[in-house]
């Protein structure tokens, strides 16, 4: 909200007349505001400027004028301006008396007075040290320059207190906001600290339900074997899933609490890698893969190999249902500092409507009756590739295929200061 302009104007002068003439243009009386105009109108003479309302205050020595600005401060009714005469024997002359001023209000407007050319303007700037706040009114002067000048300085006035209150809100919110991020920061640590706690405690139980579930499974013989077998795999099944689950918990609670190392990581030969140990493990699928040469990267190859595993373990699972599968793993385009490279399938694809949802935590665009998974890949991934200063986006169609994006440096990254959630990018050309 605009403060009420500050019409409040100290003159400092030991010249009685002075003090008349400063009145009658500043704030004259209602009886003599009607003589001007009469006289105006009768003699044919330009009317003086209509009085804009000023608070007017005198003081006839610079130490009297101190004194009052100091007073009027403590009050919390600064003065938005003064106008102070050079010579005022036998007490301070106008440049010591600005100079008091000035440190007791600093924001005041000043114009100094005078009839003399024994100060001259450069040594008054000099001793003062303040050109912005300065000006200076040669005597005898004309009522209009006097008016302009108190009608300037005080809407100036007003206009620097009104930017300094914004500048102190905008520095407050400014506090308020690093004091929120600091906070955040905390919880997120303390969040992360449970949740890897959490999914660690959790390991042991399950690994031991599954133990015994499968002693139970070896032993169980009779008539019922047969169903008691199919119950028990049914709860191995349930506890390897949560293990995946745990697993995916403890990857990305661990993200945030490693080093990232640096070093040059070839991608190529990595996707290929796992690309093997997919067919390895699958191998009654035949997938056909397509891989560039030459795919090189700075980062920590052990978080970019989760990236790599996650990604094409993606594609490899989403291209169960086609009958020709394929997967491409390639780099788009590259610049001096960061590459674009891309994972390309030709699988059961996703609606662009729901993109937004890709990575994350926990988040599934099919059925666990379609697809397995836990929903913590894609997020895990996006963490990595944001710790290395990178974005990862996808695009696609349903019944489509697939294409996910990401960028790498060239050159050792700059961790982000905190990890920010990325948009899936549109309007990218396909590869």
């Amino acid at each position: 909200m605009n403060e009420p302009q500050n019409r409040r104007i100290l003159l400092i002068d030991d010249m009685p007349s002075i003090h008349e003439d400063f009145r009658k243009i500043l704030a004259p009386r209602p009886a003599a505001r009607e003589l001007d105009s009469f006289e105006a109108a009768l003699f044919g003479q330009a009317e003086a400027p209509a009085c804009d309302g000023y608070e007017l205050d005198s003081a006839y020595q610079g130490r009297d004028g101190v004194a009052q600005a100091e007073a009027a401060v403590q009050a919390g009714r600064p003065y938005a301006m003064a106008f102070v005469d050079m010579r005022m024997p036998p007490g301070w002359d106008g440049v010591e008396t600005i100079e008091r001023l000035w440190r007791i209000d600093p924001q005041v407007q000043v114009v100094i007075c005078t009839a003399y050319s024994d100060h001259a303007w450069e040594d008054v700037l000099a001793r003062l040290d303040v050109q912005d706040r300065l000006l200076i009114l040669k005597k005898p002067f004309d009522m209009i320059e006097v008016s302009q000048l108190a009608r300037t300085l005080t809407a100036k006035w007003t206009l620097v207190r009104q930017a300094s209150l914004q500048m102190k809100t905008l520095e407050e919110a400014v506090q308020n906001l690093k004091a929120s991020e600091a906070a955040l920061r905390q919880s997120n640590k303390e969040l992360e600290a449970f949740s890897y706690s959490v999914a660690h405690d959790l390991r042991s139980p399950l690994n031991s339900i599954d133990g015994f579930s499968h002693l139970l499974q070896k032993s169980v013989s009779g008539d019922t074997a047969e169903r008691s077998r199919h119950y028990l795999s049914r709860i191995r099944a349930g506890v390897r899933q949560m293990g995946e689950l745990t697993d995916g918990l403890l990857s990305l609670a661990q993200l945030s609490r490693t080093s990232l190392k640096a070093e040059t990581v070839d991608l190529a030969a990595m996707a290929q890698r796992v690309l093997d140990d997919c067919q390895e493990r699958d191998a009654g699928r035949s997938v056909k893969s397509h891989v560039e040469s030459d795919l090189v990267a700075i980062g920590d190859p052990a978080l970019l190999r989760q990236v790599m595993e996650n990604l094409i373990a993606n594609a490899w699972k989403f291209t169960a249902h086609t009958a020709a599968p394929e997967i491409w793993f390639g780099k788009l385009q590259s610049g001096s500092e960061t590459a674009i490279y891309f994972i390309r399938d030709n699988g059961a694809g996703f609606d662009m409507a729901y993109s937004d949802k890709l990575f994350g935590t926990f988040q599934r665009l099919h059925s666990p009756g379609e697809f397995a998974g836990t929903g913590i890949g894609l997020a895990t991934s996006h963490r990595i590739i944001a710790r290395h200063a990178g974005c990862i986006w996808a695009e696609g169609a349903v019944g489509q295929g697939a294409t996910f994006f990401f960028t790498l440096p060239l050159s050792a990254p700059q961790p982000p200061p905190r990890e920010t959630h990325t948009a899936p990018l549109q309007n990218r050309s396909q590869p």
